[in-house]
C-alpha cells in the first residue's frame, strides 16, 4: 500500500472513531439515570394520542414573544424548543438565544452580547444540540419528517406528536414520537415563579434516527 494510501486510511477510520464517540456520548446522556422527580413522573404517565401543531418562527422577538403566550402549556414549550432546535441547524446564532429563552437560567452560562443575557453551556445542553445540528434528521422527525419523505417537513405546517404525559404540581414529562425511532422521547419541565414551563430534558431526543428508505436500498 502507498504511503497515501495508508494516510488516507488512517485519516478515515480517525474520523470514523470520532463520530463513533460522539454518538455513544450522546447515547450515554440519554440513557444516564434520571433524577428521581424524572423517575416519579415517568411511573405517573398517562397515554395520550395529541397533536401540537405549529410552524417554524425564524425572527428571535417573535419567538420569544409567542412562547410567553404559550408558555403555561408544558407540550408547547417541548414544541418550541424543537423550532428553537430547528433553526440552530440553520442559523446557529438565532436558535442559541431561542434555546436560553426554553431552558432554565441555571443550566445556561451568562452572555452579555445575547438579547437573554445567556448562552448555552458546551459542555452540557449545548453538545446535545450541536449533535442535533451535525444530523438534522432528529429535529425533523419530531415535526413532521418521516423515512420515508427523506425527513422534509413544511415549515408552515409542524406537527409534534405527544404519546404519553405527566403533571404533578410544577413537574411534568411530555412524551415525544419521532417517525424515526421505535421509541418515544421523554422530555422533562418545571413551572418556574411566572408560571412559564421551562426544558429541564431533552437529551433522548438527541439520539439518531433510522436510514431513508432510499438509503436502505442503496448497496
Amino acid at each position: 500500500m502507498s504511503l497515501f494510501k495508508k494516510i488516507g486510511s488512517k485519516a478515515s477510520k480517525v474520523g470514523r472513531e470520532t463520530a463513533d464517540k460522539g454518538v455513544e456520548k450522546v447515547q450515554d446522556k440519554a440513557t444516564e439515570k434520571v433524577e428521581g422527580w424524572q423517575a416519579d413522573l415517568l411511573n405517573k404517565v398517562t397515554k395520550v394520542e395529541k397533536h401540537i401543531k405549529g410552524k417554524i418562527i425564524t425572527d428571535f422577538n417573535t419567538f420569544k414573544t409567542e412562547w410567553e403566550k404559550a408558555a403555561g402549556d408544558p407540550r408547547q414549550t417541548v414544541l418550541f424548543f424543537l423550532i428553537a432546535a430547528y433553526n440552530y441547524m440553520t442559523d446557529k446564532k438565532v436558535g442559541e438565544n431561542m434555546a436560553t429563552v426554553v431552558l432554565p437560567k441555571t443550566f445556561l452560562l451568562t452572555n452579555t452580547s445575547s438579547p437573554t443575557g445567556f448562552k448555552l453551556n458546551q459542555r452540557g445542553d449545548g453538545y446535545l444540540l450541536e449533535h442535533m445540528r451535525e444530523n438534522p434528521r432528529i429535529v425533523n422527525s419530531y415535526l413532521g419528517g418521516t423515512p420515508d419523505n427523506n425527513y422534509k417537513i413544511d415549515p408552515a405546517n409542524i406537527d409534534m406528536h405527544v404519546v404519553a404525559e405527566a403533571t404533578v404540581e410544577t413537574d411534568a414529562t411530555i412524551k415525544v414520537q419521532s417517525a424515526g425511532k421505535d421509541l418515544d422521547s421523554p422530555c422533562f419541565l418545571r413551572k418556574n415563579n411566572e408560571g412559564q414551563w421551562k426544558l429541564f430534558g431533552f437529551s433522548s431526543i438527541a439520539t439518531g434516527v433510522k436510514k431513508t428508505e432510499q438509503e436502505k436500498g442503496d448497496f
